[in-house]
C-alpha cells in the first residue's frame, strides 16, 4: 500500500518524509527535486508485541506503508502552481494522498512565496486534482461517443458513460469524486482511471514549534475537507534521529505523550480502509493486512495463494480473548476458539490458522 505526499514547493514534505521513514533525503530550501524518494515504514501495533511476547518467535513482522514524497508543484511564469505530467502520473499510482501545508515564517519564503497561507494552498492543490479528472473523464466520455457512433455499444460501457457523466457533474462543480456517493458497480467500473478526487486524503498542518498548538481555527477549516494532523517538521526530525528512550524523555519534557509522527502513521494506515489479522507460533509472528470487509479466502490468499486454493476452513480467535485468558488452551475451554467458512468476515484483531489442502 502507497501514501503518496505532496504539497507546494518548500511546504515541508521531504522534512516530513524523513521524519516517518527515518530516511536523511535532501532538503534544499533553493532546489526542487525531480524523482520522488520512497520509504517503507513499519505501522506500530502494541498488539504484535504483546504477541511475540507471548510466543517468543523468531521473527516478528510489522505491517508496512510506503510513503512516496513527490516533486512539488512548480511554478509558470504567472505565478499559476501546478503539478507536472509526471507527478500527476506518479500520484495515480497511491493508494491515498497526505497533503502538506506550510503553517510556518521563514524570511526567504515569506519573500519569494508570500507569507504562509494554508486554506488557499489547500484549495490550489485540490483543484489541480479536479482539473486533472475533468480532463481524462472528458476525453474518455469523447471515445464512448464515438464508438456509440460506430455502434460499438454494450452494457458496461453503458454504465461507464452514465458513472462518468456522473462525475463529471460534481467536478465541474469543483467538487472531488470521492464526494459523488458511487455505487460499488461505479465504483468498480471507474477503478482503473485512478482519478486523484477519488482517493482518500489526510491534510498535514505543517505548523513551527512558536505556533504549534495554536492553530485551532485553521484545523477546523481544514477539518471540513479531511482530517488534519498538526506536525511540527523540526522538532519531529530532531526527534526521529534520537533512540527510543531519548525521545520518550524529549516528549515527557515538552508535555507530549506522543509522536505527530505515529499518530500520521497510524491514521495512514486506518485513511487506506485496512485491518489487520495476525498469525502466530514460534516460527513467526505477523501482522497481514487486507481491506476492511475481506472474508476469510482472501486473507488466506494473502498469507499463500495454495492456502485460498486450498481452503478448507480458518480457524480463528480474537486477539483480546487470548490477552485476557492467556492462553489457546483456555481460550478453546471456554468455546471461543472458531471454525469459518469462506465467507467469513475477517475481524481487525483476528488470529487465524489456515486448514487447507492442496
Amino acid at each position: 500500500m502507497k501514501l503518496g505526499i505532496t504539497g507546494k514547493a518548500k511546504s515541508g514534505k521531504t522534512t516530513l518524509f524523513n521524519a516517518v521513514t527515518g530516511q536523511n533525503a535532501d532538503i534544499n530550501l533553493y532546489d526542487v527535486k525531480q524523482e520522488p524518494n520512497l520509504g517503507v515504514v513499519l505501522v506500530p501495533d502494541e498488539r504484535i508485541d504483546k504477541l511475540s511476547n507471548i510466543y517468543k518467535p523468531q521473527k516478528t513482522i510489522f505491517a508496512t506503508i510506503e510513503f512516496l514524497d513527490f516533486p512539488a508543484m512548480t511554478e509558470d511564469t504567472e505565478n499559476h502552481e501546478f503539478l507536472s505530467a509526471t507527478s500527476m502520473a506518479l500520484l495515480k499510482n497511491t493508494d491515498a494522498l497526505a497533503i502538506i501545508l506550510r503553517n510556518f515564517t521563514n524570511t526567504i519564503l515569506d519573500e519569494t512565496k508570500g507569507k504562509s497561507n494554508p486554506i488557499n494552498d489547500l484549495n490550489d492543490i485540490l483543484i489541480e486534482f479536479i482539473y486533472s479528472d475533468i480532463l481524462i473523464t472528458e476525453k474518455r466520455l469523447e471515445k464512448i461517443e464515438l464508438n456509440f457512433k460506430r455502434g460499438v455499444k454494450d452494457a458496461t460501457t453503458i454504465l461507464e458513460e452514465k458513472t462518468l457523466k456522473k462525475c463529471l457533474e460534481f467536478l465541474h462543480k469543483e467538487i472531488p469524486i470521492r464526494e459523488a456517493n458511487l455505487a460499488d458497480d461505479e465504483l468498480r467500473i471507474i477503478k482503473g482511471f485512478h482519478f486523484l478526487s477519488l482517493k482518500p486524503v489526510m491534510i498535514i498542518l505543517n505548523s513551527d514549534e512558536n505556533n504549534f498548538g495554536q492553530n485551532q481555527e485553521i484545523i477546523t477549516n481544514l477539518s471540513k475537507i479531511a482530517p488534519v494532523y498538526e506536525f511540527a517538521g523540526k522538532f519531529e526530525l530532531e526527534l526521529s534521529i534520537l533512540s527510543d528512550e531519548e525521545a520518550k524523555d524529549f516528549m515527557e519534557d515538552i508535555g507530549i505523550s506522543e509522536s505527530a509522527v505515529i499518530r500520521i502513521i497510524k491514521n495512514a494506515y486506518d485513511l487506506l480502509g485496512y485491518i489487520s489479522f495476525f498469525t502466530v507460533g514460534e516460527d513467526e509472528v505477523r501482522a497481514w493486512t487486507i481491506q476492511k470487509g475481506d472474508n476469510a479466502l482472501t486473507a488466506a490468499g494473502k498469507i499463500h495463494t495454495d492456502l485460498a486454493r486450498g481452503f478448507i476452513r480458518a480457524e480463528t480467535f480474537k486477539y483480546e480473548d487470548l490477552i485476557s485468558l492467556g492462553s489457546e488452551k483456555v481460550i478453546r475451554e471456554k468455546g471461543l476458539f472458531r471454525l469459518e467458512g469462506k465467507t467469513y468476515i475477517v475481524q481487525d484483531g483476528d488470529i487465524i490458522f489456515v486448514r487447507f489442502n492442496v
